[in-house]
């Protein structure tokens, strides 16, 4: 026979010995971290992975412009050219290709 949590015992159990632990006068503390907690983590996975699926980070060395330390940007002799291609599984692959400056 296995524990389980289906049972109200069980809940009314952990529920005191959350009580005794913690303290009457913490829970409502512990109670909204957690759901702060919960609704950042919610938002970064649906923003970030919305994010992440069009966007490609920016990798030292690869830029298509330098700056001069005059301020003014000049181009350099090569670009990376950056693409994703998404597989049916689900797998984004990430190819960088060496182009001529314009």
């Amino acid at each position: 026979m296995g524990f389980a949590f289906d049972k109200p015992l069980v809940w009314i159990i952990i529920l005191v010995i959350v009580l005794l632990v913690f303290g009457a006068g913490k829970l409502p503390d512990i109670g909204r971290s957690l759901g702060k907690s919960i609704k950042e983590f919610k938002d970064e996975t649906t923003n970030g992975l919305a994010g992440t699926a069009s966007t490609v980070p920016s990798v030292p060395g690869t830029s298509p412009v330098s700056k001069i330390e005059t301020g003014t940007v000049q181009p350099t002799e090569t670009t990376i050219r950056r693409r994703i291609i998404k597989h049916p599984d689900g797998r984004e692959e990430i190819i960088e290709e060496q182009v001529p400056a314009k």
